[in-house]
Parts: C-alpha cells; sequence; structure tokens
C-alpha cells in the first residue's frame, strides 16, 4: 500500500485528498453482498476507487475500509452516495462517492 498527500497548491478542496491504494468493499444499499474495489484515494469527505461495477449517480452505497497492518488508512464503514463513475483506461470503472455518515465500527 502506498499513499501521498496532494499538496497541489491550486486544489481548491477543503480537505486534502490523500492518494492510497488498498481494497476497499462497498454495496449498493439495495443489495446484501459486498463487491470488492480498489480505493484511489480519500478525504474527510469523500473517497474514490476503481471497481468492475458500473454505478448510477446518486446510488446510496455502504463503503467499509478495513487496513489491516497498514495504518496510513484508517478503518472505515460509512454510507456514502455516488457523486461520479467514469471508464478508465483499463475498462474499468473509477466511482467517486461523497461520504454522508460515518458509522461505528463493529
Amino acid at each position: 500500500m502506498a499513499s501521498v498527500v496532494d499538496e497541489n497548491r491550486y486544489n481548491q478542496r477543503g480537505f486534502p485528498r490523500i492518494t492510497v491504494t488498498c481494497p476497499v468493499l462497498y454495496r449498493l444499499t439495495s443489495s446484501k453482498r459486498w463487491q470488492v474495489a480498489k480505493m484511489v484515494d480519500f478525504s474527510a469527505t469523500g473517497i474514490r476507487m476503481v471497481c468492475d461495477e458500473n454505478l448510477a449517480i446518486d446510488s446510496a452505497v455502504g463503503i467499509q475500509v478495513k487496513p489491516g497492518s497498514q495504518k496510513t488508512v484508517p478503518a472505515l464503514a460509512a454510507t456514502g452516495i455516488v457523486v461520479r463513475c467514469e471508464v478508465n483506461a483499463d475498462q474499468r470503472f473509477e466511482v467517486s462517492c461523497k461520504i454522508t455518515k460515518v458509522l461505528r465500527n463493529r
């Protein structure tokens, strides 16, 4: 797992985006099955991941990050809304989610 803080002074974000590669679980709230994706980056208010599924904009999703021994990424259970979904060069889907609620870790 690798991580980098985006220190671009032209970045207008309220919270810094941290570039990191690690597994993340997600599921649409209408589904009971968790899917595996790869986290690309995250901030205090959102997460970007790459997955094999085309997720519709405004879809509600559950998100779980369990970093194991890697402490660069915090353990996280949250709900969010898909705000962007685009096909990348590898023909996978790059999905950006706005975190709407952080849940208690179970």
